[in-house]
């Protein structure tokens, strides 16, 4: 079998000399980042992931942590609210073009402090990191889901991290099977510990609109896995079979739209304002989700906490919390045709009958309150991110 390019013994070399060279440069640096605290995340633009990430490093706000970003961000969204928590660094091209001296800099000025802490999430510069750090650094990362990536990446550098968070227990469950089909050593199964991530719930369930058109909500971003165009089309089969229903869509999404399907739905481009967005979750019945892989979206949570009845495909840690005309509506995951024919019959059925459609929601602000309002979320991460 051929050598990689990656494990050839020159290459071997020249990251060995890279790294060792940055890890010098890196000690010598007159800088201390007094919490000891580094985390490093891909972005600061809109989104989910993104919004959980800020209220991790908020849990340590009171000790101005520092926090790198590894990718070019497409906005500047939560920019602002990084920084009033931590010192930032928007540092990508420099990890990405300059390794291995980058991770060899940063493992030296990290491993320069005696009580150093990282913690790391969707980021393919902290897997890289980790193998330079000294042992005294404790090490934490944090997976949403599979799929992305980050459970591959990580693979040669699991001994390394003494915790590894997910965000439900099905991530967990899906993180074994994937260790099992690896042939991960036994054992590391202990290191994983589930915390839930939380929103602000209001203290009464919003009133919806008894009359008029169903509002149908999406919030996120637009990517291959979140099927946009699958939410078009079931907005065109709705107006063709005449269901009053307005669609509105959150986000840079009109690209992943098929032809004449923008017509159908009412596009708001991204909103940064937190406000109008609540505003939105409060006007709104029912909030969509037809992913073809998710952790648990954090538009789920938001939108039930406002009382909206979620329309999810069953995939992720999505089925671990919404019980099918309980809270909630599953839609299969698999099928593109299954899931627009099953969203346009859950919004025919809601549409004739108000009565289930209050139900739900008054179901799905009362699940949100018990089980998102993350009481002990910063408990749980200053506990595993500190040992």
């Amino acid at each position: 079998m051929t050598t990689s390019l990656h494990n050839h013994p020159l290459m071997v070399l020249l990251v060995r000399l890279g790294a060792g060279l940055g890890r010098l440069v890196g000690r010598l640096l007159p800088v201390r980042n007094r919490s000891g605290l580094f985390f490093f995340f891909p972005f600061y633009h809109t989104g989910g992931a993104e919004q959980v990430h800020i209220e991790i490093v908020n849990c340590f706000a009171q000790e101005r942590p520092w926090v790198f970003f590894t990718k070019r961000s497409q906005d500047q969204r939560f920019w602002k609210q990084f920084t009033a928590a931590a010192r930032c660094f928007a540092v990508g091209p420099f990890l990405k073009y300059g390794y291995p001296f980058s991770a060899g800099l940063l493992a030296g000025l990290i491993g320069s402090h005696p009580r150093a802490r990282v913690f790391g999430c969707n980021a393919l510069f902290y897997y890289l990191l980790l193998p330079h750090l000294p042992d005294h650094v404790r090490a934490t990362d944090l997976l949403h889901g599979l799929g992305g990536g980050a459970e591959r990446f990580s693979l040669p550098v699991l001994d390394r991290l003494q915790q590894r968070v997910v965000i439900s227990r099905g991530v967990g469950d899906q993180l074994l099977a994937f260790y099992h089909a690896e042939g991960v050593a036994a054992g590391l199964d202990s290191r994983l510990t589930v915390i839930a991530n939380r929103i602000a719930v209001p203290p009464v369930c919003p009133e919806k609109a008894a009359a008029g058109p169903l509002q149908l909500l999406f919030v996120g971003r637009g990517s291959q896995e979140k099927r946009i165009k699958l939410i078009g089309q079931a907005a065109r089969r709705c107006s063709d079979v005449g269901l009053p229903v307005v669609v509105t869509l959150v986000g840079d999404v009109a690209d992943w739209l098929e032809a004449g399907d923008a017509d159908r739905c009412r596009l708001t481009g991204p909103i940064s304002d937190s406000d109008r967005l609540t505003d939105l979750y409060r006007q709104s019945h029912l909030v969509l989700i037809t992913s073809s892989r998710e952790g648990f979206p954090l538009t789920v949570m938001e939108g039930m906490a406002q009382g909206c009845v979620p329309l999810c495909t069953a995939v992720g840690g999505i089925a671990e919390h919404i019980r099918h005309q309980e809270n909630g509506w599953l839609l299969p995951a698999e099928d593109d045709a299954a899931v627009v024919e099953a969203l346009v019959a859950a919004v025919a059925e809601l549409v004739a009958d108000r009565q289930m459609l209050t139900r739900l929601s008054a179901s799905a602000y009362a699940y949100a309150g018990r089980h998102f309002s993350g009481a002990r979320f910063c408990e749980q991460y200053q506990r595993v991110i500190k040992g």
